[in-house]
């Protein structure tokens, strides 16, 4: 957001217009704190509305940040004439909360100053409201930028790193969307979230963020002391009756307040960006969301129960007359009319929120029970939705009603892994893709999958095929057709960005899948959304790598399989499979991919079974596992039985890995190089490359730069930053000397890696960062951090034991007290400790006694160390050295100045 604000070249008045929370004084506060120029700062006051106070404020602003005061000035044209004699450039002013001004002598002089100031003096102005400028005319000249709420607001993906990067309090990428579809990615609202979680626990945050809206404590507070104060009454009136809408339009308004004049004020609140938006051009509108469920609540708190409920019942019937059942039959659940959200879902298709399964209806309604079934298929939890929909079938004894639970059963259980024998017809669309996933038709270009089968169909089967241009070619069509029902163009979006990451374009096809997941939610779709989650959440690890996010990843994968819903786990396995492939870590590749098989085969998903085969075998002969001659045969032979020919060039370049890797096996003589051996670097202990057994014997390096390559190998496959780097390394160095040291460091570490046999690209460049990329070398920390991660999830002594095994001696010990590997160091010794009071609980007789050793020997200002130390020997029968311990723990404890913990140790079963 900075980068068009400060950008030189750009225009030279930029206009920040958004709704309060926004994040306007912060990017603004941000973009004055860079030292491109200096920066003179005034926000404006409602005090400030004459043309007098406007330009004294300005004149004092701009003569803190110059080398002589200006002159005094009490007109704007004399503010202009001593800023062109007075204001060297460059020099920009900052000028916020301008709609203060609004409708004022200042507002006009603040325009006039615009126009004829000097065009070495840039303007940057934040405002709520649109000001009295023409600001079409300015943008279609380039000398206005404009950034709106929209551009403000943060993204899903925006969101998650917020809270892991900049909060140091992470969600999971669901918990993220999640938060975002309830603030709209509202800046202030993630910020009052952040402060109203702090101290909470990961279960307890997520859960908040799923129920975020606009009765918690700190945005009731925000929005009732900066959006709502200051209304006039009959404006908060016209914002609480009309909340009840939710589908906002000017004949609404007026007969549910029973006035003229509604569609007035909707365009006056758009227009004046006060939470009011307008996506076809003014003929609907709707409250943001996190405004939206505040208002609902002062609606109740203000006019009581009884009135609320009144205001809206008369909602749904307006809002049922006018068409709009969706609207209609939550207008009614909040009037508590149940019987009238069970006629509007009897009437048609109507798909129920989540608030109808959370609304503790009786379980013996038919048409909310087909409701549920419906969600559930939508979901993805097939054989739920298949016995909800037989449960639903029993409740009516009604032939209409029983057939269409049957026809709507049929389409799901054409997804179950051994659909029973079909009694109802089931769609050309739904059967067509289904048998795909077994095994493919013939499709060759402009050739159809069969007589009366939708695009849809055809474009899925020439993806599943390989034939990626035609498939793209067809599902774009798909995705663009109105006609075509949302589910349908939202899975040709999804399917169309997969065929793009086929091609090999993986760049921003995030951004895409956002919008397809926010689509996907909108329309009550929320399989599609998870799987569009789902793929963007692989995109990003394998395009913006951090150990974090295949954390993420897994967890969407174990949410569809504790949902029941293994077709989102397979794709899921698949797409983390194909991102580790993308991003070189084979070894966890060939680990989700054999977890994609797995599910593939339950499924009798036999063209997916092939395609991830193909893909394994990749990953396997490119880490030379003996296992990969046979992973070629049995994806040969599934390709060949499920007709996939497109699959066919995954194996011919694992086949070349293959043989090219027996070649480097058999080739005499010369040295072999690491690339094509097992190498093993190890950083825990002292720092040694093992290549065969054999510890390398590294050439000379100078210090700096050996200092290089340790910080380097102990963020393996890490972007550093040039900046980090010679902070680390050339702290008092200059910014240009110390870039130059690092390139010339940076070389040398090349030279030294290429010549011990390593490639000439194990130190690699990204931009302004270095990282060091060894793809087939085992790596002690990263199988240290992999070990953990796996121990923390099972908690069981084998995993604890192998992390504590991991763990030879303190990370680097040979560069002593260098601050660059400190906090690493002390992070990997706890985690250590950790690991030994883990396995001092779980184990038995020895082994727990010497890992109570080893906790006290990591860790010896732990309480609990000691305690378990002193027990585990008391109760093996040695009371004298049980003695022994806890005197030295109350040495300890004393030289510390700190009383001896009275406290026990945890039961040995946890």
């Amino acid at each position: 957001m900075e980068r068009p604000l400060l950008d030189e070249s750009g225009p030279s008045v930029g206009l920040l217009l958004a709704p309060a929370g926004s994040g306007k004084t912060t990017l603004l506060a941000q973009v004055a704190a860079t030292p491109l120029r200096p920066t003179a700062w005034y926000r404006a006051r409602p005090e400030d509305r004459t043309e007098d106070a406007l330009v004294q404020h300005v004149t004092e602003a701009l003569s803190v940040v110059l080398p002589t005061a200006l002159t005094h000035s009490t007109t704007v044209d004399q503010l202009i004439l001593a800023t062109e004699n007075g204001v060297p450039a460059p020099v920009q002013l900052i000028v916020d909360d301008v709609h203060e001004l609004a409708g004022s002598p200042a507002e006009l002089a603040l325009e006039r100053f615009l126009e004829f100031r000097p065009r070495h003096l840039r303007l940057l102005l934040g405002s709520r409201r649109p000001l009295a400028l023409n600001t079409p005319r300015l943008i279609v000249s380039g000398d206005l930028l404009e950034l709106d709420s929209d551009d403000l607001r943060f993204r899903s993906w925006e969101v998650e790193e917020l809270f892991r990067s900049v909060y140091r309090q992470p969600l999971s990428p669901e918990a993220a969307a999640a938060l975002t579809r309830r603030t709209g990615g509202w800046a202030a609202g993630l910020q009052l979230f952040h402060l109203a979680t702090m101290g909470k626990s990961s279960t307890e945050r997520i859960r908040a963020a799923t129920e975020l809206g606009g009765r918690s404590r700190l945005v009731r507070a925000y929005l009732t002391r900066n959006v709502l104060a200051g209304l006039a009454p009959e404006r908060r009136k016209f914002l609480l009756v009309t909340s009840a809408l939710g589908r906002l339009t000017g004949p609404l308004c007026d007969e549910l307040l029973e006035q003229p004049g509604s569609a007035v004020v909707l365009e006056e609140l758009e227009t004046l960006q006060f939470f009011t938006t307008s996506t076809d051009d003014g003929a609907t509108y709707k409250y943001h969301q996190v405004l939206q469920t505040h208002l609902e609540g002062l609606l109740i708190d203000e006019l009581g129960a009884t009135a609320s409920r009144e205001i809206h019942g008369r909602s749904g019937q307006l809002l049922e007359k006018a068409g709009h059942p969706r609207e209609a039959m939550r207008a009614y659940a909040l009037a508590d009319d149940w019987a009238s959200v069970a006629r509007l879902l009897q009437q048609g298709n109507t798909v129920a929120h989540d608030w109808v399964a959370r609304s503790g209806l009786p379980d013996d309604d038919p048409w909310l029970a087909l409701a549920r079934a419906r969600r559930l298929f939508r979901s993805g939890s097939v054989a739920a939705a298949v016995a909800a929909y037989r449960a639903a079938e029993a409740l009516l004894d009604d032939p209409d009603f029983q057939s269409r639970c049957a026809n709507e059963r049929a389409q799901a259980e054409v997804w179950m892994p051994q659909p029973p024998a079909q009694a109802v017809p089931v769609r050309r669309t739904g059967q067509a893709m289904r048998q795909a996933m077994r095994r493919l038709p013939g499709l060759g270009p402009g050739v159809d999958a069969g007589p009366g089968v939708a695009p849809l169909a055809v474009g899925t089967i020439a993806l599943l095929a390989g034939q990626f241009e035609l498939a793209r070619e067809l599902l774009l069509r798909v995705a663009a057709d109105s006609s075509v029902r949302s589910a349908g163009r939202l899975w040709a979006a999804i399917a169309v960005v997969v065929t793009d990451l086929a091609l090999g374009n993986w760049s921003h096809a995030e951004v895409p899948l956002e919008e397809i997941a926010l689509s996907a939610e909108l329309d009550e779709l929320p399989w599609l959304a998870r799987v569009a989650r789902g793929l963007q959440a692989a995109v990003l690890l394998a395009t913006r790598p951090e150990d974090w996010r295949l954390d993420g990843c897994s967890s969407m994968a174990d949410d569809c399989a504790r949902d029941g819903d293994h077709w989102g786990s397979l794709l899921m396995a698949t797409f983390v499979g194909a991102a580790q492939l993308k991003a070189g870590n084979d070894q966890v590749a060939t680990t989700w991919l054999r977890r994609a098989a797995t599910e593939a085969a339950g499924l009798e998903a036999r063209v997916p079974q092939a395609w991830i085969l193909a893909l394994g075998a990749v990953a396997m002969a490119q880490l030379r596992q003996p296992g990969a001659a046979a992973q070629l045969t049995e994806a040969e032979s599934l390709i060949r039985s499920a007709a996939v020919p497109g699959a066919h060039r995954l194996l011919d370049q694992a086949r070349q890995l293959a043989e090219a890797a027996a070649i480097d096996h058999t080739s005499p003589g010369g040295s072999t190089p690491i690339a094509n051996s097992p190498a093993r670097l190890h950083t825990l202990g002292g720092f040694r490359l093992e290549v065969g057994g054999q510890a390398v014997q590294w050439p000379p390096l100078r210090p700096r730069a050996r200092a290089l390559l340790l910080l380097l190998a102990i963020n393996p496959g890490k972007d550093l930053h040039r900046e980090r780097l010679i902070d680390a390394l050339w702290p008092d160095a200059p910014a240009e000397a110390g870039t130059h040291r690092l390139q010339v460091a940076a070389s040398n570490v090349r030279q030294c890696l290429t010549a011990v046999g390593l490639s000439d690209h194990a130190v690699q460049r990204n931009g302004d960062a270095y990282r060091l990329v060894l793809p087939d070398a085992w790596i002690d920390l990263t199988e240290f951090e992999r070990q953990l991660r796996q121990a923390r999830r099972s908690g069981t002594l084998a995993d604890w034991s192998r992390v504590l095994d991991l763990y030879v001696g303190e990370l680097l010990p040979e560069v002593g007290a260098a601050e660059w590997v400190l906090s690493e160091r002390e992070r990997y010794r706890l985690a250590a400790a950790d690991a030994a009071v883990q396995v001092a609980g779980l184990a038995e007789d020895a082994q727990a006694l010497r890992a109570a050793h080893r906790a006290v020997e990591l860790d010896s200002l732990r309480d609990s160390s000691w305690l378990l130390l002193a027990d585990l020997q008391a109760e093996q029968g040695d009371p004298t050295a049980a003695a022994a311990t806890r005197r030295e723990y109350a040495r300890v404890c004393a030289e510390l100045a700190a009383p001896v913990s009275p406290r026990e140790r945890p039961g040995r079963d946890g």
